[in-house]
Formats: structure tokens, sequence, C-alpha cells
């Protein structure tokens, strides 16, 4: 099931047909197209289910009190959802592997349980979420700080209307506004350049850092070709979503076979 190991890391030799990878994505959606179906329904069921847990934070926002319990339930929710996630992610992407080579998954092959293969893309979507949160908790930090800051300068009997306070607050404002610019700009780069990210941790037998440094090698060539790309499985995530979330149940497997298509289109594309 995994693609040749040669030639990893070298840049493609040509463009990526975007097109072709639709095309191709699209057929191999057709070859089992109820098998992608019931997965995305089962997988679907199991985050409803999970949902009234996570749910149960936001009755603090409400105004009652929050238990102890309450967070413990949250937490657990959340990492079931999030394993859910990985495992529904290790199952489109094998089946659209196995699709796109002429065979037609079974239900059974998708549900099929791959534990090295479920750590790998654990492991991976864990690393790419920690580079993530960087620019996020510099942006914190130095919210905190202009808070703190404020609150210090009015324990201290100064207003924050004073003239005097203009100038820092007006910078310390447009520095806020240059990381946030900066962190929105980080996660459009790496929303990009990881969308291949399950599938070289599946296929590639790779490190969870190694995988994330293979998906920026292998995308940023043809990253604006690829923001293309992503913007099209967008729209049909949309699509599917407004069509009263029925249509999800196509869009969301339909997707995963394109991207799949496309990271495949891409390696062989590598030099060998």
């Amino acid at each position: 099931m995994a693609p040749s190991s040669g030639g990893f890391g070298g840049q493609a030799l040509k463009r990526l047909n975007i097109g072709d990878a639709v095309h191709d994505g699209w057929t191999a959606f057709c070859r089992a197209p109820w098998s992608f179906v019931f997965f995305a329904l089962l997988l679907t069921g199991l985050q409803i289910l999970l949902q009234p847990l996570q749910e149960q934070v936001l009755r603090g926002a409400r105004g009652e009190t929050l238990r102890a319990v309450d967070w413990l339930l949250f937490l657990v929710a959340f990492a079931a959802s999030f394993a859910v996630n990985c495992w529904g992610n290790v199952g489109m992407v094998r089946g659209a592997w196995r699709a796109l080579a002429g065979e037609r998954p079974t239900l059974g092959s998708l549900l099929r349980w791959d534990g090295p293969g479920f750590r790998r893309v654990f492991m991976a979507w864990i690393a790419l979420g920690s580079l993530l949160s960087i620019p996020l908790l510099v942006v914190l930090a130095v919210l905190a700080a202009a808070l703190g800051l404020a609150w210090l300068l009015e324990r201290g009997g100064l207003q924050i209307t004073d003239a005097s306070l203009g100038l820092p607050l007006l910078l310390i404002g447009l520095l806020v506004i240059l990381l946030l610019g900066l962190m929105l700009v980080a996660l459009l780069y790496f929303g990009v350049n990881q969308q291949f990210i399950s599938q070289i941790a599946l296929l590639e037998n790779r490190g969870a850092m190694a995988t994330v440094q293979r998906g920026r090698r292998l995308v940023d060539p043809q990253w604006l070709l690829l923001l293309l790309l992503a913007v099209i499985k967008l729209l049909l995530l949309a699509v599917g979503l407004v069509t009263f979330g029925i249509g999800l149940m196509v869009a969301w497997p339909v997707t995963s076979c394109i991207s799949t298509a496309a990271y495949r289109h891409l390696v062989k594309a590598e030099p060998g």
C-alpha cells in the first residue's frame, strides 16, 4: 500500500493537474460509494453521540456552576472525538488509496483497526497542533501583557484615556493586530501545506515531525496551486453541508479521495 520511498524530499518535476486529481478522486469514490458513505455516516453518528458531553462546559457560559466532573466529561469526550476523527482519516485514506489502485474497498476494510497507522496519524496531528499553537500563544501573551499593563496603570491612578498613554497603547494595539494577521497567515500556510498530513503519516511511515516537514516539502513548490485545490474541497464540503447535511456524507469521502489522488500525483511526479 505504501508508495515508493525513492526520491522523497525532492521537488516535483511537473505541476499537479487539478482536473486529473478531481477526476481520479471521483472515480475512486464511485468504485465503492456505499462503503464510503456508510463509513462517513457511522463516523458522524459517533461524533453526534459525543457532542452533548463536549457541550457540558457551555453551561458555564449560561451562568451555571460547572463541577469537576463536567470538565472531566468534556476532556474525555474531546479526546474521544479526536480519536474518532483520526480513526476516520485512517479508514478514508486507506480506502481511497485502494480505490485509486482499482480495488473496491468494503465497509469492513474501512472499519478495520490499524494500530500503527492510527498512532502515526494521531501523533502527526498532535505535532501539527503543537506548531499551530505557538502563534496563538504569542498573541495571547501579548494580549495578557497589554491587559496587565492597563490594570497596573489604573492601579497607579492613570486613566487609559490619558494623552500621555495614547502612543504606547496605539503601538500595543498595532502589535496585537500585526500578530493576529501573522497568525492568520500561518494558519493559512499550514492549512494548505498540511492537507496531505494523513496520507503521509499513513502511507510513508514517518515520525510525527518528519511527517509535517514532508508535507511542507511536498506542497511548497506548488503552494498556490494546492491552495486552489483546498478551496475546491472546501466548496464541495460547503455544498454537502447546506444540503441538509446529507450531502456531507458524500462530500466528505469524495474530498478525501481527491486529496489522496492529488497526493498520489505529487509523489509519482517526484524524481525516482
